[in-house]
């Protein structure tokens, strides 16, 4: 069955369709995302594989309607088809790679991998770094240091925070910039910023 039909009945819901979409272009993605992003702290290419191709289905696969609509009906379709995919799993890297920067924040997995320490002088690394971390933040201003406590510590979200707090939702987003803000400052005095 040609390609251009297969992803019309792709759109519309068709599920064998589906499948064979995956078995046909994933196998050939996973390796050239392994061989891009498999370096010790970089994206995971499992992650990087399913969540291009969730994006490529979501919303009534609107992205893959938008594809074939704009491709046109000859050989050239699997090459294109393969181009696009690997273009939509690069800039979901991206997005995560910068969404990482915004967060100013080191992820445990790049610490973990780029820590020289092994086994328990590693653990003992990390623990003594983020009791640092707690000591310098706990100086800031008390509504931060709270923010902070409920957010990383208790696991609220956002939202929960400012209904369990009583916090205007425009207070707790200002309490998370200043949170930010002396997360950047502390990581930068006790020498974990990267």
């Amino acid at each position: 069955m040609e390609v251009h039909e297969r992803l019309r009945r792709l759109v519309s819901g068709d599920r064998e369709a589906a499948a064979w979409l995956y078995d046909a272009f994933a196998p050939a993605l996973y390796r050239r995302l392994r061989q891009r992003y498999g370096r010790p702290g970089g994206p995971d290419a499992d992650d990087l594989l399913h969540d291009s191709f969730v994006f490529f289905f979501q919303n009534g696969a609107k992205v893959l309607r938008a594809f074939v609509e704009r491709t046109p009906e000859d050989g050239r379709a699997p090459a294109a088809l393969e181009r696009h995919l690997w273009d939509l799993a690069c800039g979901v890297a991206s997005n995560r790679r910068r969404s990482a920067w915004g967060r100013n924040v080191v992820l445990f997995e790049e610490v973990r991998a780029t820590s020289p320490a092994a086994g328990a002088d590693r653990a003992a690394l990390a623990r003594d770094s983020l009791a640092r971390l707690d000591d310098c933040l706990q100086g800031s201003s008390a509504r931060v240091y709270l923010y902070y406590k409920l957010r990383y510590f208790d696991g609220l979200s956002p939202e929960e925070i400012s209904t369990a707090a009583g916090w205007s939702r425009k207070a707790s987003y200002k309490l998370k910039e200043m949170l930010n803000e002396a997360l950047r400052k502390c990581s930068e005095l006790l020498g974990l910023s990267h």
